[in-house]
């Protein structure tokens, strides 16, 4: 993963390079719109060990969308922001209900989840852009606000024919992230471009784990997470572009 984000980014800066130094640059263009595509979750919340309380039992494999724009202040560089969303489901939960069964010496245990992972992302920061004819290349660095939301997962328990339903809640908690990365702009018209994307995301929140029903203390109890998240982010944009 680490090599192909390197790749990425060579294959951008060389992009960059070529078109500083053609002589029909010209001003990059301030412009505003959609993205979104398919995003890769990497870290402690990927990992679906029952004994380790680092991991998040997470898919890897999600997706994200948002709105983008960027206004320059001159012919490279521009200040831009991004509201953007992510998801992710759970993965691998058979091994958390062999876990509880074990822990809790009970007859039977079921894992099941309602919600997914949810990101939300407020970010700001400078962009700096290189146009050739009707590409552009961009570069950003944006950081700010997340707010992140875990799964419910409810934790149905049987043992001698009576049930004994608990859940690990929904809960939330904030933290600054960050994302960088670079993307090609094409002009299809003078106002209408499309986006590719890539970027690197990370953040590290506190969340406070919230648990109800949960009258046997043993097995796995997590009250708060607080890893650091990281995701590669693959997309495709639609941008509305001012100028001629």
């Amino acid at each position: 993963m680490k090599k192909l984000i390197l790749y990425i980014v060579a294959g951008f800066i060389s992009c960059a390079a070529f078109a500083q130094d053609d002589a029909n640059t010209g001003k990059a263009k301030s412009f505003i719109g959609v993205t979104g595509g398919y995003s890769s979750l990497m870290g402690n919340i990927t990992k679906s060990d029952y004994n380790n309380n680092s991991s998040g039992y997470a898919n890897a494999m999600g997706y994200n969308t948002g709105i983008e724009g960027a206004y320059y202040l001159n012919k490279y560089i521009g200040i831009g922001g991004l509201f953007s969303f992510a998801s992710f489901s759970t993965a691998n939960l058979q091994s958390m209900s062999d876990g509880y069964k074990q822990d809790f010496d009970v007859d039977s245990v079921s894992v099941t989840v309602t919600t997914k992972y949810n990101f939300y992302n407020f970010f700001v920061g400078p962009y700096l852009s290189f146009p050739i004819k009707k590409f552009t290349i961009d570069f950003r660095a944006v950081g700010g606000l997340t707010l992140v939301y875990t799964p419910e997962f409810d934790i149905f328990i049987e043992d001698g024919g009576k049930p004994h339903p608990c859940a690990q809640n929904i809960s939330s908690g904030t933290g600054f992230g960050f994302q960088a990365g670079a993307g090609i702009r094409y002009s299809i018209t003078n106002h209408i471009g499309i986006k590719l994307n890539a970027d690197y995301y990370y953040t590290d929140p506190n969340i406070a784990i919230q648990n109800s029903n949960r009258a046997i203390v043993a097995g796995r109890l997590i009250t708060n997470y607080h890893e650091a998240i990281t995701m590669l982010n693959i997309n495709l944009g639609l941008a509305y572009q001012f100028g001629k």
